[in-house]
C-alpha cells in the first residue's frame, strides 16, 4: 500500500491540534467581538493602544492580511524564497524570525508592483520522523503529516502572506516521484554510482552520513555521536564531475560573501583531474573502478605503474604478490590504462608522496625522478613523452594521436577525450569528494534501482515512477532496515531482461530532496513533468534565499550542484538557482551553566540577587551566564505562543525584525522590547492627534504662511529623506533592523509638528501617510488600522487614493524635486558631492554624471589625465562616480586633496 498523499491527510480534528492553533481556532470564533471592539467596526476610535486592542485588531484583519495577492502576468517577477522547515510539530523562535523576515520582503516587493513567488512547503523525510516512530510505536508518515497541519496553522497564525497553494512536502509521492527522476538523470548521466568504500558510520542513529556531516571533532552533525569507519556499498553522486562549474560559479555570487570562502575551500582548487582505471586481479574485472587524481593530465601515456597508500581498501593479503618489491607491496591487481589499454602493476608503498588528500597516485618515470628510481629498481617498462620541437617548446610524443602537441594544448585534448569515454577528465581538487546519498533508514525516497543478477543496477523505467514506499506495521529498533523485510516490494522483475530481481533498499540522504525544491514550487501540481519550461524560465532564478548560516556547506553546495546539473540537461534556464542570499543569525537565548560541572539550569533555578555572582539555589554553585542557540538540553528556549500571547502578532515581527540587522544573532532578550512597544504606542498617539486636530475643521490656517511653508519644506524634506532610506535597505541590504530605525525617525519628526501644521500641512499628511503604508511589510495589522484612522478624517488634504486599503497601496516614491547623492571620487577617495534631483537622478547616465564631476574645482585639474571611470547607480537614493587617473600626474599643479 502507497504512502497517502499530503493532500489527504489534513486532519481537522481539534484533539490533534496543540495550543498554537486551538487559539487560531478562538481568533476566528471571536471575530465578529473584534469588529465591535475596534475602530473599523464600531467607528470609535480608542486613545490607548492597549495588547487586548492589538489582538482584536489582529482578528479583525487577520483574513485580509494574508491574502497572497497576485499581480498582472507582465509584470516582472521576484522570487523571496526562505528554507523550508523540517515538520517537527512546533515552530521555534528561528522559524518565526526567519518567515518574518521573508514576509516583510516578500510584501515590500508586492507594493512595487512585482509578481512575487513566496512558496512554503516541509522538508518531510528524514530520521526524527523515523526515531519518533519507533519510540512512540507509530508510522512516521501519520507523526509528519499530523504536524505539518499543525505548524501550517502556526504559519497562518504569524500572518505570514505565503502562496499555500505552491504547498509541497517532500515525503508526498507526487514529489519524491520528481526526486527519483532527477536521480534517474543523474544516473543515466553517469553522475549516480554505486561503490563499496569506508563511510561513516553514525552508532546512534545507525545510518551512514556524508563527509559534509561529520563535524571537526568527528562527531555527527545530528546525533553528536562519534563516527565510526564502516565498509559499506553506497550510492553516491559524482559531485567531482562539477567541481570547476561550482567552483568558477561562486565569482558570480557577489552577495554571498563569506559563504564563497566556505565553499571555495570546501571545493578546493581545481588544478588537476581524475582518471578512472578498471581494476583486475588474475584477469577478472572488479565491479568498481579505481579513481585517481592526477594533476598534471598531459602525462598520462607517460604513466608506468600506479602507487596506493597501505590503508587504501585494495591493500588487502588476498591480493598480495608472493614476493616483495623493492620500495614497497607488489600486489597481483593490474590496473587498465583508460586509453592504451595496458595492464599497469600496482604497488602499495608508503615511501612515495601523494598529494594531499589522496590515498593513490600514478607514477610517470619520465618526469619524476622518485618514479624513475622505484622504476629501475622494480624494472617496470616506461615511455619517454617529452621532448621539444624544432622552436625549442615542449611537447608530449609517444602519445598516440596526441604526440606533438604542446603541452597546455595535449592537457585539454586528452581530459576531452577522457570526459567523452567517460574515464574521468573533469577538473577537481584533490580533497573534494562525490557525495554519499545512502541512507539505510525507511523514512525517505526509495532510490529508483533494481539489481539483477544478470543486468546489474537497472534503473525504474520513468514510466514506473514514483517507487512508493510500502505501507508497514511496525517498526523494529534503529539500524534495521525496514525496507529489505518487505518480501512482496522488494522482490520483483528486471525491467531489462524480466528476470527475478530485488529493489534498492537504501532511501536516499534528505539532501537531494531540498536540492531542488525550489524549481517545484514554481508547478507543484504537474503530473507530466518536473516543471513546465516556460514557468522556469520566467520565475528562476531566486531573486532571494533566506536561511540559516550553517547551511552554508551541505545543503547549498548540493542545491547548486544540482542546479547546475538541471541546466545542462534544459530544465533551468540558468546554472545558479540562487542571485541573493541572506542568510539570517540565530536567535539566543540565555542559558545558565554551573562552572564546576558544566550543567545547564533553568533560569528559576538561579539566584540573581548579586548580578556580578550568580549561584544555584539548592546548592549555592557558581552559575555562568552566557548567550547560545535556543535549545531544551540547555534550558534556554522561547514558546513563540508565549510572546504571541503576550505581545501579538504585530509586535513580535518588529521585535524580530528591529535594533539587530538580519544577518546577525539576536539575544532575546524582553529588556530590549521596549523600544519598539512604545515607537507603536507612539505611532496610535500620532494618529489620535491628526484626527484630533481634523476634527476641528476646515478653517484658515492660523500659522503664518512662512512658517506653514517651513513645516512643509521640513515634513517634505523628512519624508523623503526617511522613504529613501527605508527603500534602499529593503532593495539593497535586506537590513530591516534600518529600515524600522527610518519608520522610527519619520514618526519622530512627525511628533515634532505644529497642531496647526498637523490640521493644514499637505506635506505633513503625505508624510503620516508614507510613514503608515511603509508599515504593512512589518506589522501589516496595526497598519491597517490605523490607515482606517487616517482614511476615515473629514477634510483630508493629500492626493491618495483613499478608496484602497493600505493593503493594496503602492509602496510610496521619491519626490520628483526631492535631490539626491551624486558622490564624486578620485582613484577611489571623495572629491565632492552633487545634489541632483530625483527627476533627473534616475535617467543620468554615465557620461552626464562624469561632466557634472569635471565642473567641480576638485577634479576640473584631472580632465586630461582620466584612465577609465566606473559609475554606481542605486536609483532613488545614490549614484557614485569615481574617476581613475593616471598615477604619474604632475602633482604639483593639482589642488591639495586632488589625485
Amino acid at each position: 500500500m502507497a504512502m497517502v498523499p499530503l493532500k489527504y491527510f489534513c486532519s481537522n480534528s481539534m484533539h490533534m491540534l496543540p495550543r498554537f492553533c486551538l487559539r487560531q481556532t478562538a481568533v476566528c470564533n471571536n471575530l465578529n467581538l473584534a469588529r465591535r471592539l475596534i475602530f473599523s467596526g464600531t467607528g470609535i476610535w480608542d486613545q490607548e493602544l492597549t495588547i487586548e486592542l492589538k489582538i482584536d485588531i489582529e482578528n479583525y484583519w487577520k483574513s485580509r492580511v494574508c491574502i497572497s495577492k497576485q499581480q498582472p502576468a507582465e509584470s516582472q517577477k521576484f522570487y523571496v524564497l526562505s528554507m523550508f522547515p523540517y515538520p517537527s510539530g512546533k515552530l521555534h523562535m528561528g522559524h518565526v524570525r526567519v518567515y518574518t523576515i521573508s514576509d516583510a520582503i516578500a510584501r515590500f516587493y508586492r507594493m512595487n508592483g512585482k509578481d512575487v513567488v513566496h512558496p512554503m512547503g516541509w522538508d518531510a523525510f528524514g530520521l526524527p520522523a523515523e526515531n519518533a516512530a519507533i519510540e512512540r510505536n507509530e508510522l512516521p508518515d501519520k507523526w509528519t503529516y499530523s504536524n505539518i497541519e499543525s505548524m501550517r496553522q502556526q504559519l497562518k497564525q504569524l500572518s505570514c502572506s505565503f502562496d499555500w497553494e505552491r504547498e509541497v512536502a517532500t515525503c508526498d509521492p507526487a514529489y519524491y516521484r520528481w526526486t527519483q527522476y532527477v536521480f534517474l538523470l543523474l544516473f543515466r548521466s553517469r553522475l549516480a554510482y554505486q561503490k563499496q568504500a569506508s563511510v561513516n558510520w553514525d552508532p546512534v542513529d545507525r545510518t551512514v552520513l556524508a563527509d559534509e556531516q561529520v563535524d571537526d571533532q568527528g562527531k555527527s552533525w545530528r546525533s553528536g555521536a562519534k563516527v565510526e569507519k564502516k565498509l559499506l556499498r553506497q550510492w553516491y553522486i559524482r559531485t567531482t564531475a562539477y567541481s570547476k562549474s561550482l567552483l568558477d560559479g561562486l565569482n558570480t555570487l557577489s552577495d554571498w560573501k563569506d559563504i564563497v570562502n566556505l565553499q571555495k575551500h570546501w571545493i578546493g582548487e581545481c588544478n588537476g583531474c581524475n582518471f578512472d582505471f578498471i581494476v583486475e586481479l588474475d584477469g577478472c574485472e572488479f565491479e568498481d573502478v579505481l579513481t585517481v587524481h592526477c594533476q598534471q593530465p598531459e602525462t598520462l601515456f607517460g604513466v608506468s605503474h600506479v602507487y596506493l597508500k597501505p590503508d587504501h581498501l585494495l591493500n588487502k593479503k588476498e591480493y598480495h604478490a608472493s614476493t616483495d618489491s623493492a620500495g614497497g607491496i607488489d600486489m597481483r591487481l593490474k590496473t587498465v590504462h583508460p586509453f592504451t589499454q595496458k595492464r599497469l602493476p600496482v604497488f602499495v608503498s608508503d615511501k612515495v608522496n601523494y598529494a594531499e588528500f589522496t590515498d593513490a597516485r600514478l607514477a610517470v618515470p619520465c618526469l619524476n625522478a622518485e618514479d624513475l628510481e622505484f622504476a629501475l629498481q622494480n624494472k617496470i617498462t616506461f615511455n619517454n613523452i617529452l621532448s621539444a620541437n624544432e622552436n625549442g617548446d615542449v611537447c608530449i610524443v609517444n602519445s598516440a594521436e596526441f604526440s606533438n602537441l604542446l603541452l597546455p594544448e595535449a592537457r585539454d585534448m586528452i581530459m576531452k577525450k577522457a570526459l567523452e569515454n567517460k574515464v574521468g577528465g573533469y577538473w577537481v581538487s584533490s580533497k573534494l569528494r562525490d557525495w554519499l546519498i545512502s541512507r539505510q533508514r525507511y523514512w525517505g525516497t526509495p532510490i529508483p534501482i533494481i539489481h539483477c543478477s544478470l543486468c546489474k543496477a537497472v534503473p525504474v523505467p520513468f514510466a514506473d515512477l514514483p517507487v512508493l514506499l510500502p505501507k508497514v506495521d511496525k517498526f523494529a529498533d534503529k539500524g534495521s532496515s525496514v525496507l529489505a523485510s518487505v518480501q512482496d516490494w522488494v522482490n520483483t522483475t528486471c525491467p531489462k531482461c524480466g528476470g527475478a530481481a530485488r529493489r534498492e533498499t537504501d532511501t536516499m540522504d534528505t539532501f537531494v530532496d531540498s536540492s531542488w525544491y525550489y524549481l517545484r514550487y514554481l508547478d507543484p501540481r504537474n503530473s507530466f513533468e518536473i516543471c513546465n519550461k516556460e514557468n522556469a524560465w520566467k520565475n528562476l532564478p531566486v531573486d532571494l534565499y533566506i536561511g540559516g548560516k550553517e547551511h552554508a556547506v551541505m545543503h547549498l553546495f548540493y542545491a547548486r550542484f544540482i542546479g547546475h546539473f538541471l541546466h545542462d540537461q534544459g530544465i533551468i534556464p540558468q546554472r545558479e538557482p540562487f542571485v541573493r542570499l541572506l542568510p539570517q543569525g540565530m536567535v539566543m537565548g540565555q542559558s545558565f551553566r554551573l562552572k564546576d560541572t558544566g550543567r545547564y539550569v533553568p533560569k528559576e533555578q538561579v539566584d540573581d540577587s548579586d548580578k556580578e555572582n550568580l549561584i544555584e539555589i539548592s546548592s549555592g554553585s557558581a552559575v555562568e551566564v552566557q548567550w547560545e542557540k535556543m535549545s531544551k538540553s540547555k534550558h534556554n528556549g522561547v514558546d513563540p505562543q508565549d510572546v504571541l500571547d503576550e505581545y501579538g502578532v504585530d509586535s513580535t515581527r518588529l521585535i524580530m525584525l528591529a535594533d539587530v540587522p538580519p544577518k546577525s544573532n539576536r539575544n532575546w532578550s524582553p529588556h530590549t522590547f521596549v523600544g519598539v512597544l512604545n515607537w507603536q504606542r507612539r505611532l496610535w498617539q500620532l494618529i489620535s492627534k491628526f484626527r484630533e486636530e481634523k476634527a476641528r475643521g476646515h478653517h484658515a490656517c492660523v500659522l503664518p504662511a512662512e512658517q506653514l511653508a517651513k513645516q512643509d519644506a521640513l515634513m517634505f524634506d523628512s519624508r523623503n529623506f526617511h522613504l529613501k532610506g527605508a527603500t534602499f535597505n529593503f532593495m539593497e541590504t535586506f537590513n530591516l533592523a534600518l529600515v524600522v530605525s527610518k519608520l522610527q525617525g519619520l514618526t519622530s519628526d512627525l511628533r515634532k509638528a505644529d497642531s496647526e501644521a498637523v490640521r493644514c500641512s499637505v506635506e505633513f499628511e503625505r508624510a503620516l501617510c508614507t510613514l503608515v503604508i511603509m508599515l504593512v511589510p512589518l506589522a501589516p495589522h496595526l497598519a491597517a488600522e490605523l490607515w482606517a484612522g487616517i482614511s476615515s478624517v473629514k477634510n483630508k488634504l493629500s492626493n491618495q487614493d483613499w478608496k484602497r486599503s493600505v493593503l493594496d497601496q503602492p509602496w510610496p516614491i521619491i519626490d520628483a524635486g526631492y535631490k539626491l547623492n551624486l558622490v564624486i571620487k578620485v582613484n577611489g577617495r571623495e572629491k565632492g558631492l552633487v545634489k541632483i534631483s530625483s527627476e533627473c537622478f534616475n535617467a543620468m547616465t554615465e557620461a552626464e554624471a562624469l561632466d557634472i564631476a569635471l565642473q567641480q574645482d576638485s577634479v576640473t585639474i584631472i580632465r586630461a589625465n582620466i584612465r577609465k571611470v566606473s559609475y554606481t547607480v542605486m536609483p532613488g537614493y545614490e549614484a557614485v562616480i569615481n574617476i581613475i587617473c593616471h598615477k604619474d600626474i604632475n602633482r604639483k599643479n593639482l589642488p591639495v586633496g586632488s589625485c
